[in-house]
Formats: C-alpha cells, structure tokens, sequence
C-alpha cells in the first residue's frame, strides 16, 4: 500500500513538473539576456485564449450596453404650386420661313425645257404693218425642201416662206421665197395686194423680220412682175448672180427701181441693204401664159 502511494506520488509530481514547463511561455538566454523568446506553439494557444475572453467580455459588453436608436429626420420639401394661366383669347402665330443663308440655299429643281418649234428649227418671223400677215420663216440649206413640205417633213404644196442658203440679213442682198395660189392659202398670197396697187402700198409699205434675235425693218421702194419666155430673166438677175463691184451694184438698184410700177418716192443706193420678196404671179394676164412669171416686192432696210 505504502509503494503505491510513493508510486502515485512520484507520478503526480512527475506530471506536475510536466505541466509546469509546458506552461511556462519564456526562458532567459544566456547569448541574448532581456530578450524574450516565444514559443510559437505557446503564443497560438495563447492567442486563441485571449481571443476567446475578448469574445466573450465583448458579447457581455454588448448585451449590456442599450441599443441606441438611430433617428432619421426626414425633411418634407413643401410642394410647389405651378400656376397655369388660361387665356379665353388664342391668337395665331404665322409661322415663319425658315431663314437659309446663301450657302446653304438649296437650289431649285431645274425644270425640263421644251424646245418649241421656233427654237428647234431656228425660225424668224415676217409681218407686214398694218395687216395680220405673219409668217414664219426657217433657212434654206439648197434643197428648196420646205417650199413644199411642213415642219413635220409632210408634203404640202404650200410651204413656208424661206431664205436663200447664200444669203443672210448682214450682207447687200437677202433673199426670201414662197408660193402663191389662187386658192389664196399659200404664205406669200399677200403679195399680190401689191400688184398695181398703189393705194395698198401707201397703207402697208413696212416689212418687219425677225430672226436669230435681231429685228429688221424694211421700206419698200420697188414692186414688178418678172416675165420670161425662157430660162433669162433681167428681173431674177439677183437670183443667178450673187457677187456684183459697188458699180455693177448701183445699177441693179437703179433698174429695179425704175421697172418698179409705180413710183413709190423712196431714195435707195447700192450701200443700202435689200430685201427681195419673190413669189408667182397670180395676174391672169401673165398666169400660165409664160415660161415663167415672177411677182418681186423689194424693201431697203431703214
């Protein structure tokens, strides 16, 4: 009995010693004195211990400490009151154009022109003062086409008055032709008023031509009938020959003047320029009775 307890006893001091040099957490050194080594082991349980107690002194803190109650003021804005005012009467605004600079202006569509006749074929005009004559005339090219076809290339035997290929309004001479006929339909029927007819003369003495933009007028100052047995004739001289000398000219202006029918008291010289009008003559005297009979109306441009 005595042994185990001397036995028990040992053991009992023996673990004590144990537990007491497990428990001690420093040792003095003898290289660094004052300088505390730890135990890693020793400063884990440690740790875990006092994070234990603050664990546990925080929870009792908190169970004792009253929970303070958070006011939030919340302030109500007051609501603005919109006034909309109303008024019985409305009136209308006219709306403006929108202002474009000239930069930025948008140019207009361009519309299609339709060429017109006249511009197609480049035609002028021929009227008579005092009368409603009017004609529209178009260059010749020197196939005499449109003395008897239409605009349109139809056969018509009528026609359209039409100026000689080799002449024009600048030069000394022009020279224009159309038909006449009976049926008194064709362009330069007109004309006729003229043959020994003094007193139409005196009321329609003027031509008006308008072409490629210029306007003319003329004076008429000689009125005769060509006639001819054969392919001669002095009247139509102008026609064969187109180049005369200033001297050769200033004859043929005196011969058509003086075979005019009647005298018209008109000054004309070879610096005048001239417009012949040439057409059939419709006279019976002279109508079929000829190789060839021509009724000429020549005017000097004023």
């Amino acid at each position: 009995m005595n042994k185990l307890y001397m036995y028990f006893k040992i053991t009992t001091m023996f673990i004590f010693i144990m537990v007491l040099y497990s428990v001690l957490p420093v040792s003095y050194n003898k290289t660094f004195q004052n300088e505390v080594v730890v135990r890693p082991y020793l400063v884990e349980n440690v740790k875990v211990e006092e994070e234990k107690k603050e664990e546990e002194v925080l929870a009792v803190v908190q169970e004792e400490k009253p929970k303070e109650e958070v006011k939030v003021e919340t302030k109500v804005q007051p609501k603005v009151e919109t006034k909309v005012e109303t008024k019985t009467e409305t009136k209308v605004v006219p709306k403006e154009e929108p202002k474009t600079s000239s930069a930025t202006t948008t140019k207009p569509k361009e519309e299609t022109k339709v060429e017109s006749i006249e511009e197609k074929y480049n035609l002028g005009t021929i009227t008579i003062s005092n009368s409603s004559f009017k004609r529209n005339l178009i260059m010749d090219d020197g196939s005499y086409f449109y003395l008897n076809h239409d605009l349109n290339g139809k056969y018509n035997g009528v026609g359209m008055p039409i100026i000689d290929f080799r002449t024009n309004f600048t030069g000394r001479k022009t020279i224009l032709y159309a038909h006449s006929a009976k049926n008194g339909k064709s362009p330069f029927n007109y004309l006729q008023n003229y043959h020994n007819n003094k007193s139409c003369y005196n009321s329609h003495k003027y031509i008006n031509i308008s072409y490629d933009g210029k306007d003319y007028t003329y004076e008429i100052f000689s009125v005769y009938v060509s006639l001819a047995d054969d392919d001669y004739d002095e009247g139509l001289e102008y026609f064969r020959v187109m180049s005369y000398t200033d001297s050769e000219w200033d004859q043929r202006i005196k011969w058509y003047k003086d075979n005019s029918e009647y005298e018209t008291g008109v000054n004309v010289s070879g610096n005048d320029k001239i417009l012949i009008l040439q057409t059939c003559s419709m006279d019976d005297n002279y109508y079929h009775k000829y190789y060839r009979a021509n009724l000429v109306v020549m005017a000097k441009l004023i």
